[in-house]
């Protein structure tokens, strides 16, 4: 994982809560309360075309914009790319998890999901927001940045500022944004597209990937008795190439459904 459980505040006091807070999977109660529900909104601009690119589920996909600047999709993420995005409208729409290296420019470079917006001239950070979660983040490898709710709060509309090293987390159920920090490292690993995987318990595996791939894992059956992995590294592997070493040494089996991942014990 990215974070940094540590500089949490105080309302995610766990990687566990945190990670279920992400994916919608809790409310938190006593900290935000919960923000009232917004109907479905088209980011699309009218009239406008757009060349839409996916990820493939389990895999990277590497996309180069007009202005040759670089995005690297995650599992099953979509991009969608105006067709006027040379004149001035260097403006793209995100679902799903994707790195962007943007080359420097004196127009803005702008990715927007339902969620957060984030806006640069020229920098390197990753961002995930899938329409289908209620969680989203933001993190700034290079360069700054700026990041905002995408949609109208009734409680705080302010953008935040990042720096190297600096994160947004965000959750549109309950209404947050909050700047936290992280290690750059661990995004400079994932750019590598080096996994590693030391002294990891089924549990702390489920998460891994979900961060590693941008999937969603299920675990069914009795994962007690599982050994744990103890030195494990995959270089440019595809989520089936982990997943089938894996299944060997921890004696599961999986499917892959869409962008779901369930393992079964």
């Amino acid at each position: 994982m990215l974070f940094k459980p540590d500089t949490i505040s105080r309302c995610f006091s766990s990687r566990n809560a945190l990670a279920l807070l992400l994916t919608g999977g809790i409310v938190i109660t006593g900290c935000r309360t919960k923000a009232p529900e917004n109907a479905p909104v088209n980011l699309k601009t009218p009239g406008i075309g757009y060349q839409t690119y996916k990820g493939t589920t389990g895999r990277r996909t590497s996309v180069t914009l007009p202005d040759s600047s670089r995005v690297i999709l995650n599992s099953a993420s979509v991009l969608e790319v105006p067709a006027n995005y040379l004149q001035g409208n260097r403006a793209v729409i995100l679902d799903g998890d994707a790195f962007f290296a943007v080359v420097p420019s004196t127009d803005t470079f702008t990715v927007t999901s339902d969620k957060l917006r984030a806006t640069v001239l020229g920098t390197e950070f990753k961002m995930r927001s899938f329409a289908s979660q209620h969680g989203a983040t933001v993190y700034l490898l290079n360069g700054k940045i700026r990041v905002g709710k995408s949609y109208h709060s009734a409680t705080d509309n302010q953008p935040e500022i990042l720096e190297r090293g600096q994160m947004i987390l965000a959750n549109n159920e309950i209404d947050l944004m909050e700047k936290e920090t992280y290690h750059p490292e661990e995004l400079e690993t994932w750019l590598s597209d080096t996994l590693r995987i030391n002294n990891t318990n089924p549990m702390a595996l489920s998460r891994t990937l979900e961060e590693w791939f941008g999937v969603e894992v299920e675990m069914k059956g009795d994962a007690s008795k599982a050994p744990a992995i103890t030195d494990a590294a995959f270089f440019h592997a595809s989520l089936e190439d982990v997943l089938n070493n894996l299944g060997e040494q921890q004696h599961f089996k999986y499917k892959i459904r869409d962008n779901k991942v369930v393992i079964t014990f």
